[in-house]
């Protein structure tokens, strides 16, 4: 009987040692992976606004997150709350029901910085709301604004691929003209559909109007070659075409559908459904909000 408590104390203490050191392990390794994500993220939203490796971003560029939150007041009810930079980095919490009507306008205790971290923020905005009610976060969008002057929005969607879920960004002109296209995850099939995150298909998006996307369709056809050339830098660089030549091609096929890929068919429409929900939500949305910020006669930081 002692061997038998001794064996199971012995078992017991190994299983807490092994757990309290996979605690420590996942703490650690939880940490370094949200930085990672961190830094993919500004990197994929400075791409899409034109700064990268070949352009260093301007030090009067400032992007600014605004969270979106789903809200359920005690009585079962649900609201939306957009929780916003004010100038003066001061924040606040504007609810609004589902018809768009302003609820109310709620002061948060924190800089938009010290939000950053979704757990931190989430405490945060539940402990600044009315007793009883839950909010859960729905999406980020990024506004860049530069030299005091709103310059593009960046704006996450996800859709059904092929195989998984497809994860983009579409950077955004303050007109709602697409300026850009990422694929920040995907599974979909290497030589087929993963073809998606390449220039030239992704470069299609470029310059379509909300009037073009909201009619934005996927065909099946081969993509003329001049197009192909023009949507890809590298290429178009190597054939010694100047950049008003690329411009005048991308020009000739503005009111293009998208070119499916070859054997993809399936991720191309996926990828060109995504982006026109994205682009078509975030504007309902943002007139919607834009119309109440307005009422609240708030001093918004973009």
């Amino acid at each position: 009987m002692k061997e038998i408590f001794k064996i199971t104390m012995s078992l017991t203490a190994v299983c807490i040692a092994a757990s309290l050191i996979l605690g420590f392990v996942y703490a650690k390794t939880d940490h370094a992976r949200k930085l990672n994500e961190e830094r993919t993220e500004q990197k994929t939203i400075q791409g899409l606004l034109g700064f990268g490796s070949d352009e260093k971003a301007p030090d009067d560029l400032k992007i600014f997150p605004v969270y979106r939150y789903v809200i359920t007041s005690p009585q079962g009810e649900t609201s939306l709350g957009y929780v916003l930079p004010l100038k003066g980095d001061k924040v606040v919490l504007v609810e609004l029901d589902l018809s768009g009507k302003p609820v109310r306008v709620i002061p948060i205790d924190a800089s938009i910085s010290s939000l950053a971290d979704q757990a931190n923020r989430d405490n945060i905005i539940n402990g600044a709301l009315p007793k009883g009610s839950k909010s859960v976060w729905a999406q980020t969008i990024f506004v860049a604004d530069r030299g005091g002057k709103r310059l593009s929005y960046v704006v996450p969607g996800v859709i059904q691929g092929f195989k998984t879920f497809i994860k983009l960004m579409v950077s955004l002109t303050p007109d709602f003209t697409v300026s850009g296209v990422a694929v920040t995850y995907s599974e979909e099939d290497p030589g087929l559909g993963a073809e998606i995150q390449k220039d030239f298909f992704r470069n299609q998006f470029v310059g379509k109007t909300l009037d073009l996307i909201k009619k934005l369709s996927v065909v099946k056809e081969p993509l003329p070659a001049d197009y192909a050339l023009s949507l890809d830098p590298v290429k178009a660089k190597q054939k010694g075409l100047t950049a008003e030549q690329v411009k005048e091609i991308k020009t000739k096929h503005l009111n293009d559908d998208i070119y499916a890929l070859t054997g993809a068919t399936i991720s191309s429409r996926a990828l060109t459904k995504g982006v026109v929900n994205t682009v078509q939500k975030f504007v309902k949305r943002l007139e919607i909000l834009d119309e109440a910020i307005r009422k609240e006669q708030l001093s918004i930081a973009f």
